[in-house]
């Protein structure tokens, strides 16, 4: 009997794929991450962690890579550093982390590569292993990705090597062992390569809890010539160490707290790097103290102003102010080629991003935003500055403020008052009474009632300007026209906020109200769902309706809220429930109403990915379905196909009116550093 199994075992070992006596081993351990996934985290923990790099080559446009900016210049080539950090659960099971102490040789304290560190709490037991990237072998609905081959190291052991059945990098390769008797697995390496970033990542995982309590991660950085290579580790469940109350420590006190929670001695390249760090800040504080005069030199001088000018242009900026950091500004590059963006409709757009908050409490803070574009086909100038104050977070309670410019309206309805052959003599002078640049300003608050109903009420305010002054000059006309009318948003989500939401929109103009001179009731429905799927997929889908119940005496302006050309898109992840990338902008406000519908379909592996070479690259693909129904639109359909990998988001659009093609158009974006 004994010998009967052993056969068995080891006619399984040399098999692919999992059947036998492995696919009972797999089933253990699916059943122990079930049984341990209702295992909350400690409320309350310490974690040591160290890194080291090396900048092997590198240029100047390593500059201009988020958080490089620290380790593309100087002379110095390796860096190391090491801390403690207090790691806190809140109520909803997201950990924030707090850094109690640290040594770090990088100029100025910098951070670099940052954008590993979430590599260093993988969740291996789930679908995704990093913050909903790379889909893990260890979750049976990726089991069809992957190849395994199982290794029986004893009666208590089993090694499982595990490798892509396609070379996309959202999957990864590698080995780990599993504990024979509970599926429990003890020990795992992955390897991948993920915006990037190549890496092998070693985990040592708890006994009791499904979570690792050692990491090690070597990773390799290449971008345009530069090559940075990196080691970070970092151990769990540390001792908490003895800190003094209320005091920051000195760089002596962090040399002997590290000294004592070190859990095992530094490599040999790290120590020396750390103790040189030493040795230069003790000879800075012997020269402070002895009064020694210390010249600035002109190249010091050029570099410091080179910081706080040349910086910004080239390099995110992050900071925090306050008392305990309570406030934030993160601002994106001001010249940074990775900002541009093209599509048929605005030609090449650059963008520009400035971000603010402060936190007055947990349940209440304050946000603005300052977003821009500027469209090199059209000359036009967009701009939009959201500011918003949650008052009660518990609630989505806030006031906000939503400032708009640049928006461009048309409207046929002026020029259909005069005759045909002045509007036509003006169009040939190049003067135009059918185009306006539409200044909007939004004012409202919202609270939830419950997780199933909300409401938001507040003013809407219009200032639309002729493009062409002159034109409405010559027929007479006022080229400037202004609107305030109330507005009340009523929303009911089913099933909560995982469920589709159902959204009804009232506004109501009021001519002589605030200075308005337009006189309009217009009633919007949207109902908008993300419907997700395993292993990365999601169907995204919207239907809207709108239709202006009232028009005064004067019928100019038809403008949608959830009907109308999106200015300032932001990338791959900006509008998830699909637009119209065809569509020609004077067609948005043409008619009284419309019926709109959109479907996109993502998921990481669909067809490009499966492809040799190319599929490496592509991280997720996109198919687009949309249709609208207005007066002249009968109906307008588009439907697109688009794909994202690390470096750019591509798509290819085809669109009809009326059952007739209309034209081919493609979309482009830069997607460098999305994450970073």
């Amino acid at each position: 009997m004994t010998m009967a199994l052993a056969a068995l075992a080891t006619h399984g070992a040399t098999r692919k794929g999992v059947s036998g006596p492995d696919s009972v081993l797999f089933s253990r351990v699916y059943a122990y991450a079930d049984s341990t996934r209702a295992i909350r985290p400690d409320s309350l923990t310490y974690a040591y962690s160290r890194f080291s790099f090396s900048t092997d080559r590198r240029n100047i446009l390593l500059m201009a890579v988020p958080t490089m900016y620290g380790v593309a210049r100087g002379d110095v080539r390796q860096f190391a550093g090491e801390s403690i950090n207090k790691i806190k659960t809140d109520s909803t099971g997201n950990a924030v982390v707090e850094r109690v102490a640290e040594v770090n040789t990088i100029r100025h304290g910098r951070s670099a590569l940052s954008v590993v560190t979430k590599f260093l709490a993988p969740k291996i037991y789930d679908e995704t292993i990093f913050e909903g990237n790379l889909l893990s072998p260890f979750h049976p609905k990726n089991h069809r990705f992957y190849k395994f081959r199982f290794i029986h190291l004893d009666t208590q052991r089993t090694r499982i090597t595990f490798k892509p059945r396609a070379d996309n990098t959202q999957l990864v390769s590698g080995r780990a062992t599993i504990d024979n008797a509970t599926g429990r697995i003890t020990e795992t390496d992955l390897y991948g390569e993920f915006d990037m970033i190549r890496f092998r990542l070693s985990v040592e995982m708890g006994k009791v809890r499904p979570l690792p309590l050692r990491c090690k991660l070597l990773s390799k950085f290449e971008f345009l010539g530069s090559k940075i290579s990196a080691i970070h580790a970092i151990d769990y469940g540390i001792a908490p160490p003895s800190l003094p109350a209320d005091k920051t420590l000195s760089l002596p006190e962090t040399e002997a707290l590290m000294n004592q929670i070190r859990p095992e001695p530094l490599p040999e390249n790290e120590r020396k790097i750390i103790e040189a760090y030493y040795r230069d800040h003790e000879e800075q504080e012997a020269r402070r103290a002895a009064d020694t005069i210390v010249v600035v030199r002109k190249k010091d001088f050029a570099q410091t102003i080179w910081n706080a000018v040349g910086t910004p242009f080239i390099n995110r900026y992050k900071s925090s102010f306050g008392p305990n950091d309570e406030g934030s500004l993160r601002i994106n590059p001001i010249l940074n080629p990775l900002y541009f963006g093209y599509s048929n409709s605005k030609g090449i757009v650059y963008k520009f991003d400035i971000r603010m908050g402060y936190q007055f409490t947990p349940n209440r803070d304050i946000t603005m935003r300052l977003k821009s574009g500027y469209s090199f086909k059209l000359r036009q100038l967009y701009f939009s500055i959201p500011v918003r104050f949650n008052y009660n977070k518990r609630r989505n309670a806030f006031v906000a403020l939503n400032i708009d410019h640049g928006h461009h309206l048309y409207n046929s309805e002026i020029a259909a008052d005069f005759p045909t052959q002045l509007v036509d003599s003006l169009q040939n002078a190049g003067l135009r009474l059918d185009y306006f640049r539409d200044t909007r300003l939004n004012l409202y608050n919202n609270y939830d009632l419950s997780d199933y109903w909300s409401f938001n009420v507040g003013l809407s305010f219009h200032r639309r300007q002729g493009i062409t002054r002159k034109a409405f000059e010559l027929v007479g006309l006022p080229s400037l026209y202004r609107s305030t009318a109330p507005r009340l948003e009523l929303q009911y989500r089913p099933l909560g906020w995982k469920g589709p939401a159902l959204t009804l929109d009232y506004e109501r103009g009021i001519k002589g109200f605030l200075g308005s001179d337009a006189d309009f009731e217009r009633w919007e429905f949207d109902a908008s769902y993300i419907h997700v799927l395993p292993r990365l997929r999601s169907v995204s889908m919207r239907f809207g309706s709108g239709v202006y119940t009232k028009k005064g005496s004067q019928r100019y302006f038809l403008d949608f809220s959830n009907f109308r050309q999106n200015n300032l898109s932001g990338g791959w992840n900006d509008d998830w429930s699909g637009d119209f990338e065809l569509l020609r902008s004077a067609w948005y406000n043409s008619s009284r109403y419309y019926v709109r519908t959109n479907a996109t379909y993502s998921s990481p592996l669909m067809l490009t990915s499966w492809l040799p070479w190319v599929g490496h690259f592509v991280e997720m693909e996109r198919v687009y379905l949309g249709a609208v129904i207005a007066e002249e639109l009968r109906p307008y359909a588009e439907v697109g196909y688009g794909f994202t990998t690390r470096w750019v988001s591509v798509a290819a659009f085809v669109g009809s009116r009326n059952g007739r093609f209309e034209r081919i158009g493609f979309a482009f974006g830069f997607e460098l550093f999305r994450r970073w």
